[in-house]
């Protein structure tokens, strides 16, 4: 009975960790937009939005009214539905464009601060992409990067890591610097997604020469 009360015990907690309450994605936005610096006026841009609209929808108002939100995607279909979201939130600053997988096609010099939530590991050719990524920041800019790991897959090859749509924070840091990045933070864990998946989330700015 009392094994039973405590596997019972460990699926509630695994359950709960699977679903994370309303406070601790509320911290998790915090840390987003503290990372990237949000405040009025700046440019930045979210890369990969996906279906987790809501955070550029929060920056934008953030950094209202003069600053603007550019989200990238690589398809037509996401693209599409980012605009129609913003036409029914009737959000002015923030705005969709198509992208390449190695190029998110971002003015260069422009950007603020850019955003990759939960689509690193998307990333088939990550040294071209964070080039190109490197490129669009203005000098001082910063990059933030929100990814998951698996604790028992932590250092399997990066390949496999990605088909989990994981990416642990030793390999995104290597790669974030061999592409001319500092890295300057990181928050382990920022959010629990379960006992064994971790959410991070990493800080960087250009290396200065």
């Amino acid at each position: 009975m009392l094994r039973i009360l405590a596997m019972l015990g460990w699926m509630s907690i695994a359950l709960s960790a699977q679903q994370p309450s309303e406070e601790d994605l509320a911290k998790l936005a915090a840390h987003i937009d503290k990372a990237l610096g949000v405040r009025p006026g700046m440019r930045i841009a979210d890369i990969g939005t996906g279906l987790a609209i809501q955070h550029p929808i929060r920056i934008a108002r953030g950094v209202a009214p003069e600053g603007s939100v550019t989200c990238v995607e690589i398809s037509q279909a996401a693209v599409d539905r980012i605009r129609n979201r913003v036409a029914d939130e009737h959000i002015a600053n923030m705005n969709a464009q198509l992208g390449k997988t190695d190029d998110p096609l971002l003015a260069a010099g422009q950007f603020d601060a850019i955003l990759i939530s939960n689509a690193y590991h998307e990333f088939g050719e990550p040294q071209e992409m964070l080039k190109h990524i490197c490129d669009a920041l203005k000098a001082d800019g910063t990059l933030v990067v929100v990814e998951n790991y698996s604790i028992e897959h932590r250092k399997e090859a990066r390949a496999e890591q990605a088909k989990r749509h994981d990416m642990a924070p030793e390999i995104l840091e290597r790669e974030l610097a061999a592409a001319g990045f500092t890295v300057k933070e990181r928050v382990d864990p920022v959010l629990v997604n379960s006992p064994d998946r971790m959410r991070y989330l990493v800080r960087a700015t250009k290396t200065q020469r």
